[in-house]
């Protein structure tokens, strides 16, 4: 069973548009909302390609009463949290021959009572998995309400570990840098986020790999690298693998790194290897960009056109390069001082 917690869930909203025009009156084609949020997505995808997981998140008012239900109509298993405040709205908007453009509400601040109760929630979901006889795992997945303290995600993983339970992050700054210190087992970064927390240009395939290998020295257990057009990495205890699926119809890209996850974790229940966890991960994320909305049926077709492998050109240039942070002051004066000795 994949528990997944998603503390700011959202209603995806998506509009497409045949053409856009600032300052003008844009006529929209079609629409559709959609219970959304990380972790949630990763449920809904992991339901619908028949892999057990419950969906933990908190929801009040209109919109977290349309979350709920949209998710119910779905048979998707949820233990929701009563927040008494509403759900934030993310706006999809799709244009011909553009990526899709976001517009992010940043959600309400929750009371340190409904995290509380969010967390005893996880608990008590986690444990009767546990005490049914299954394998278990806990995804942590996504941005925390305004006001939420970084550390939240930690009492996560900790609690994960209480239990026994490996726990995966997918989240982003601070939040990823304070969950990367409590020592996930999993975490899912894409490239300008792994660059960030390993605090260097990513360039190269030898760069992700060189970037993961600094995170798992740092307690990390392993890291599954999303790269955009240039596939994914795993790096873990056995080493590096590169993936990357051929011949891809792109049709709207948001979502595609909750897929990607959803195919790992699938692949991982079904007791896969890493190559299979890894190619399963591309095969969804691969199924799920040729979708306009976040839900989508995994193609059984692109599994031809995945490949996989250990012995990948480290020096191939990335499509998206990123940068890594600037160093601080304290930083450049070591930096200098080493360089003079």
């Amino acid at each position: 069973m994949i528990v997944t917690v998603t503390p700011s869930p959202s209603i995806d909203w998506t509009v497409n548009v045949n053409s856009f025009e600032f300052a003008a009156v844009n006529i929209v084609a079609s629409k559709s909302r959609e219970a959304s949020g990380k972790g949630i997505n990763v449920s809904v995808a992991l339901h619908r390609n028949g892999v057990d997981t419950v969906a933990v998140f908190p929801a009040g008012q209109e919109t977290g009463r349309f979350l709920v239900t949209e998710l119910q109509a779905q048979d998707v298993r949820i233990a929701s949290v009563e927040s008494g405040h509403d759900v934030r709205t993310n706006i999809t908007l799709l244009v011909p021959g553009h990526s899709g453009t976001k517009i992010n509400e940043t959600g309400t601040a929750l009371p340190g009572h409904i995290l509380d109760q969010i967390l005893s929630t996880c608990r008590a979901t986690l444990e009767q998995g546990l005490e049914a006889g299954r394998p278990v795992m806990m995804a942590i997945c996504g941005s925390l309400p305004p006001g939420t303290p970084e550390h939240f995600h930690r009492n996560l993983i900790r609690l994960g570990r209480d239990l026994g339970v490996p726990t995966v992050v997918d989240a982003s700054g601070e939040v990823l840098s304070a969950a990367i210190s409590e020592q996930p087992d999993l975490i899912k970064p894409n490239v300008h986020e792994l660059a960030h927390e390993a605090g260097r240009n990513i360039e190269t395939l030898g760069d992700v790999m060189a970037a993961a290998q600094d995170l798992r020295g740092r307690g990390v257990g392993s890291v599954l690298a999303s790269l955009g057009a240039d596939g994914m990495m795993l790096v873990d205890g056995a080493g590096a693998l590169h993936g990357q699926a051929d011949g891809v119809n792109v049709v709207n890209t948001v979502g595609a790194g909750d897929a990607a996850l959803a195919g790992f974790l699938a692949g991982l229940a079904a007791e896969g290897g890493r190559t299979a966890c890894l190619r399963s991960a591309l095969l969804y994320a691969s199924s799920a960009v040729g979708h306009e909305t976040t839900l989508f049926e995994v193609d059984p077709s692109i599994a031809g056109r995945i490949s996989v492998d250990a012995d990948f050109d480290t020096a191939l240039r990335l499509t998206e390069p990123s940068v890594g942070p600037a160093p601080s002051a304290t930083q450049s004066t070591n930096r200098t001082v080493a360089a003079n000795i």
